[in-house]
């Protein structure tokens, strides 16, 4: 299913040039400018080498700047370049619809127990990775 729905969105995107997974650090930078790369992989779900790789590629497409930290001469923080605050514009909007069409006919009620089992999911995941 998520495949399914990733695929969706893919689709949408593809106008634009990026993928969902781009998409969704993009969305986080614009988010919080000057977002610390570790801070950005655990807010968007994916892990280190997973990040540099998209960040790299957001990069070559002057989407994203790095500037290094001040605080850490090792990182970077993430800024988006103005073509981001467009790019959000435009597509917020359709992952928005996008959901609302993808929860359709699901009550509120649904939504809170599917939340639920999501975390608890989730949990289950962290605590694995921890043994």
């Amino acid at each position: 299913m998520s495949r399914r729905m990733s695929s969706i969105f893919a689709g949408l995107l593809k106008p634009y040039g990026i993928t969902p997974e781009q998409w969704s650090v993009l969305y986080q930078v614009h988010l919080q400018e000057g977002i610390n790369q570790k801070e950005l992989a655990l807010r968007s779900g994916k892990d280190q080498p997973s990040i540099t790789r998209i960040l790299d590629v957001l990069d070559k497409k002057e989407l994203i700047q790095r500037k290094p930290d001040p605080a850490d001469r090792r990182a970077y923080l993430i800024y988006a370049t103005p073509a981001v605050q467009e790019l959000m514009k435009e597509t917020i909007p359709m992952e928005l619809k996008l959901n609302d069409e993808l929860i359709a006919g699901i009550t509120d009620e649904q939504l809170e127990s599917l939340n639920r089992i999501m975390d608890q999911i989730n949990k289950n995941i962290d605590r694995i990775l921890m043994e």
